[in-house]
């Protein structure tokens, strides 16, 4: 009660200080103040941005920077349009808030309905990053500079690159797309709310309907994106810049491109694709360069701009062999979508086309990554003359021929030879199904790592197995578990480590420790892929399992279990996919993360990794297990941390489980006399 009323005398006290230094023409209107609560862990000295549509996310303009009052801050911010979105910032997007766990939030919203509203801001993390993180990408998208010079701006910005899948081994030809806001589209390394998806959707445009294309991603300005992507004045743009950024494009970097890669470089095999102020830019581009680009995508544009976006489309929208696909959500605020609709109605009455131009008004669509990133596809495929693909049927390209020289106890086993992906080497993945599989029952989905140890021993390097068909078999016709099938991914030996490796740890990682990584961890490439493969499970796999086999495909019937590096896998992969897995087995987990040794700088950063990062209790269940003999014995010494971290997080004996095996080894044998447990745990019918 005292810290509420604490809170009310702050706001009204923020108020007031606002209210004296407000003209009172200011004073008019609609208001909110937004009063900030940042975590501990905030770098002192830091200043706070809010950042949102009605300054085009430049993620921390001097003009909305917060001021603070004792542990607070706060910032009053009078209406531009009825409905704004926002984040808040310690100056740029590499450092916008995140959830406790240190995941992407969406946008945050707010409505003006009074003049003097207030509203608190519980902050509760920030990006967790570090410089020497790996940036690490599918293998069909490179950085293909870091730091390219644009003489039109003097300016240095970096260029990505996507090629469709299989261009090294073609002597094919391109299309080419040209994409602002390069960091948002491959990874969410670098985007700040997710990222577009736009390798992952053209990689399966490639399958589904034959689309290829070679995207070229332009990393935005930050603070100046405005400036850099605004052809007009506004009181938020001092300096428009936008027709030095499209000449960079044409006569600088699209140059390069076409000299550097297989393309098509003329009109009608050239696009160029945005959304917000890129979405502005892409817009002009359409009507200015005409004759370079003849496919467009205008995605929640910015005409709040200028009145001059219409006025200069009106004069100039006679526009032959361009196509422009236009969208826009209905909750991206009244003046956004009114303006659109009518830039929309403007081209067609002024002479463009009506079949060379789409509007597509999405019911409750918000101005965020998730909306570009939904319909992205179908507009693409629209402006390249494609069909448009309602659902991915991966029973088209992906082959699961049963096995007829494995030796099992009971069940069937079912393999795909390698499994495509940009994400991960492809590699052989098993599916295990009982005797009693049945197309009209649905199974639970059990998937395992090292998926070429778990069935036959005849086949395995050291002559050990798990047994899973046998423990599977028998405790599915005993009763005691719910029934399930397993889906077995393959390692590849020379990069399993880098596989298996919670990727993220890292970033809690001291810096004096990161210099020594070679070193412990035996590898000289030490591109870490933990984040891909997980991608790959989730993204690649588990649709396809879904898709193919008769399976509960929710997040209360999916599990994952695996041992050693394995183990290290499986509670990483329920860390970062909480909606996806239900529970997690990880036996004679590899804590040491590498070689045993002593100052081991692993185990300090996976654990301050779980403890900012485990799903809380309630929904999960958490199996951990080890022994105390040949590489296990490096394990008992850790299962304190292990107890406190399920305790800090809420766990108890009915949702985890951390068992000590005395005597017991680190291998196949050991592991199969011990599985029917964590089977037990999580697939139990008590």
């Amino acid at each position: 009660m005292f810290k509420n009323f604490k809170f009310k005398l702050l706001a009204l006290s923020v108020i007031a200080l606002f209210a004296c230094n407000t003209s009172k023409k200011e004073q008019s209107g609609n208001s909110v103040t937004f009063v900030v609560e940042v975590p501990e862990h905030t770098p002192k000295n830091k200043s706070l941005f809010l950042s949102g549509n009605f300054e085009d996310w430049s993620g921390g303009k001097e003009d909305y920077k917060l001021q603070q009052q004792d542990d607070k801050f706060y910032i009053t911010l009078k209406e531009k349009r009825d409905k704004i979105q926002y984040k808040f910032t310690l100056g740029s997007w590499g450092t916008v808030e995140r959830d406790a766990k240190g995941r992407d939030i969406q946008n945050r919203n707010y409505t003006f309905k009074k003049p003097n509203d207030t509203i608190k801001v519980n902050i509760e993390s920030w990006v967790a990053t570090t410089e020497n993180s790996p940036l690490v990408l599918p293998e069909n998208v490179v950085v293909y500079d870091d730091s390219m010079y644009m003489p039109q701006l003097n300016l240095k910005r970096r260029i990505w690159v996507y090629t469709p899948p299989d261009y090294k081994v073609s002597n094919k030809a391109y299309p080419v797309l040209y994409m602002h806001d390069g960091q948002n589209l491959f990874t969410e390394a670098t985007g700040y709310n997710g990222e577009w998806q736009v390798d992952e959707i053209l990689n399966g445009l490639k399958q589904e309907n034959g689309l290829e294309l070679i995207v070229v991603g332009i990393d935005h300005g930050g603070k100046n994106r405005l400036n850099k992507m605004s052809p007009w004045e506004n009181p938020e743009v001092e300096k428009p810049q936008g027709d030095l950024y499209l000449d960079f494009i044409v006569n600088t970097l699209k140059p390069k491109i076409d000299s550097s890669y297989r393309t098509k470089p003329d009109k009608a095999n050239t696009a160029m694709f945005g959304a917000s102020m890129g979405g502005l830019i892409s817009h002009y581009a359409a009507i200015k360069h005409n004759g370079v680009f003849g496919k467009v995508g205008v995605f929640s544009p910015s005409l709040w701009i200028s009145e001059k976006a219409f006025t200069y489309t009106k004069s100039r929208s006679r526009i032959n062999d361009t196509k422009i696909y236009m969208l826009i959500g209905t909750d991206e605020g009244d003046e956004m979508l009114e303006d659109t609709q009518r830039m929309a109605e403007l081209m067609k009455q002024s002479g463009f086309p009506e079949n060379s131009l789409i509007l597509r008004e999405v019911e409750d669509g918000e101005h965020n990554e998730t909306l570009w990133r939904e319909y992205f596809s179908e507009a693409v495929c629209w402006l390249f003359n494609k069909p448009i693909p309602k659902k991915r049927s991966f029973a088209k390209y992906i082959t699961a021929n049963t096995l007829s020289d494995t030796e099992l106890d009971s069940g069937k086993l079912m393999r795909i030879e390698a499994f495509p992906s940009v994400y991960i080497q492809p590699r052989p993945v098993d599916i295990w199904l009982p005797d009693s599989y049945s197309e009209d029952k649905k199974y639970n989905v059990l998937y395992m790592h090292d998926g070429q140890m778990l069935f036959d021993a005849k086949t395995t390097w050291n002559k050990q197995e798990w047994k899973v068909d046998e423990w599977a078999s028998q405790l599915m016709k005993e009763g005691k578990t719910k029934d399930f099938i397993v889906v077995a991914i393959h390692h590849i030996s020379e990069i399993r480590w880098q596989d298996l490796f919670p990727q993220k740890a890292m970033a809690y990682m001291k810096k004096s420790a990161l210099d020594s990584l070679r070193d412990i961890s035996g590898k000289a490439d030490f591109k870490l892929n933990g984040d891909n493969y997980l991608k790959f499970l989730v993204k690649d796999l588990k649709p396809y399992i879904d898709n193919m086999f008769s399976t509960l495909p929710d997040r209360k019937n999916t599990y994952v279990a695996g041992s050693s590096m394995g183990g290290l896998m499986s509670m990483y992969a329920i860390s970062e996919y909480p909606d996806i897995f239900k529970g997690a087995a990880c036996i004679s987990t590899h804590w040491v993360g590498a070689r045993p040794v002593e100052n081991n700088p692993y185990p300090e950063a996976i654990f301050k990794y779980m403890e900012a990062n485990l799903p809380k209790a309630g929904d999960h269940m958490l199996y951990f297990d080890y022994g105390n003999k040949t590489l296990d014995e490096h394990y008992p010494q850790y299962a304190p941390f292990v107890d406190v971290i399920l305790k800090q997080k809420g766990y108890t004996k009915s949702d985890s489980r951390n068992v000590f095996f005395k005597g017991t080894d680190h291998s196949e044998n050991s592991w199969n006399q011990r599985l029917d447990k964590p089977l037990l745990f999580l697939l139990g019918n008590n």
